[in-house]
């Protein structure tokens, strides 16, 4: 048990440590409801399959950057706070994230 939450507290860490300079720069819920299930699948196969511009879960997804080094990191910046956003009901979201003068944005609308 103890080992457990040890691996829990590292992985909290990590996960802080690689979205520290990402926020939400926009987030409306007024676009109707949402399909919360459908949209957190969507985001479990966004990291690694860049499919800008398609519709997943009744949303259109997007992803895109500026000088930005890998678009993996920038799914592990803005993850967590698009399953937050998710889960309030949002139906348009954007995170963008920082590594000096780059910049990375992705959502839904």
């Amino acid at each position: 048990m103890h080992l457990t939450a040890i691996f829990a507290a590292l992985a909290a860490f990590a996960f802080t440590q690689v979205s520290a300079g990402a926020s939400i720069v926009r987030e409306y819920d007024a676009l109707g409801a949402t399909d919360q299930g459908a949209l957190h699948t969507c985001l479990d196969n966004y990291r690694t399959d860049n499919w800008d511009g398609m519709d997943c879960g009744g949303r259109g997804w997007f992803k895109g950057s500026s000088a930005y080094q890998n678009p993996m990191n920038c799914y592990d910046a803005c993850a967590g706070l698009l399953v937050q956003a998710i889960d309030r009901g949002a139906s348009d979201v954007q995170c963008n994230d920082y590594e000096g003068f780059a910049e990375c944005w992705m959502g839904f609308h």
